[in-house]
């Protein structure tokens, strides 16, 4: 299950290393949450990347204002930084890095709901059929039985919300964002601003962390590095070398990755719901995600 011929090269490449960073990510995020609450932890992950990728752009003298209007950073910042990762954390600390990992990457699956309803993109039938499966997958994670009436998760439903909202953020600004617009700008500075909201979020409700050492240092500057600053880096060059939805197609990657390392590393061992739902979101993932393959010209 990978994108065909077409889609590999230097930009499949790049893709590949994104999501691999992404995915291996949960694992520390859940070492720093054993000693900092999740929103504060969330808040450190994302505003220190925003401000790495902030500070490479000036080091490498590119523009660092976004070239959009600040309002779309703001709806950013609220949905895919703050409600995203603060919801991504919660189900890191409660349920586990593999569960977060498989239900926080549903969100490309909402994208394409919403777009379809609301910006008039069409889906074909594979990708409407990529949309149920990957649900069903994420059901079948977040289900804790009996098999009648269903019950699930209230940790796995915040996380999928985080996941909607991710969606929502992106359809709610797909057509504000201008030709002239920096992607990576964009990124760090939403980044920043959700760190600061989740910041506020976490001294109120949950405290100052207990313990802050060199450990947590070192996973904050771990998480922030490896599972944002450089991944978003690498995802956005991988745009400008390959097309959108080919590179797109490899997402389906990351919580595969998610699941496996946190196996080895956090002794989550997946269960047989857990292997069902990652199979499903993962096809579903690549259903909805990957461009339909060309017909070759009759001879």
């Amino acid at each position: 299950m990978t994108p065909s011929g077409e889609e590999r090269g230097p930009g499949a490449v790049l893709a590949v290393l994104a999501m691999i960073a992404w995915g291996v990510a949960y694992v520390p995020s859940a070492w720093l949450v054993e000693s900092w609450p999740p929103l504060l932890a969330a808040g450190a992950r994302i505003g220190v990347g925003g401000l790495v990728i902030i500070a490479a752009l000036v080091l490498l003298g590119r523009p660092i204002m976004p070239g959009t209007e600040w309002g779309v950073v703001l709806v950013l910042a609220i949905t895919q930084s703050a409600l995203f990762y603060g919801t991504t954390f919660i189900g890191i600390a409660e349920e586990g890095a593999g569960m977060a990992a498989v239900l926080a990457n549903t969100d490309p699956l909402f994208v394409a709901a919403l777009a379809a309803v609301f910006l008039g993109e069409r889906m074909v039938g594979r990708q409407w059929a990529g949309l149920v499966v990957g649900l069903v997958g994420a059901g079948a994670v977040m289900w804790t039985g009996p098999l009648w009436p269903p019950s699930a998760s209230w940790v796995s439903l915040v996380v999928v919300l985080g996941a909607l909202a991710w969606a929502v953020g992106t359809v709610a600004v797909a057509g504000r964002i201008r030709a002239g617009a920096r992607p990576v700008a964009i990124a760090g500075w939403q980044m920043i601003i959700g760190a600061a909201m989740l910041a506020v979020l976490g001294l109120v409700f949950e405290g100052v962390p207990g313990t802050t050492g060199p450990r947590e240092l070192g996973l904050i500057a771990l998480v922030a590095v490896v599972g944002s600053a450089v991944p978003f880096a690498l995802f956005y060059v991988a745009l400008g070398r390959g097309a959108a939805g080919r590179i797109s197609a490899w997402f389906f990657l990351v919580p595969v990755i998610g699941v496996l390392t946190a196996w080895p590393l956090l002794g989550e061992v997946p269960g047989p719901r857990m292997w069902m739902g990652l199979v499903l979101v993962c096809a579903g993932l690549w259903m909805v995600l990957a461009p339909p393959r060309r017909r070759l010209p009759a001879p």
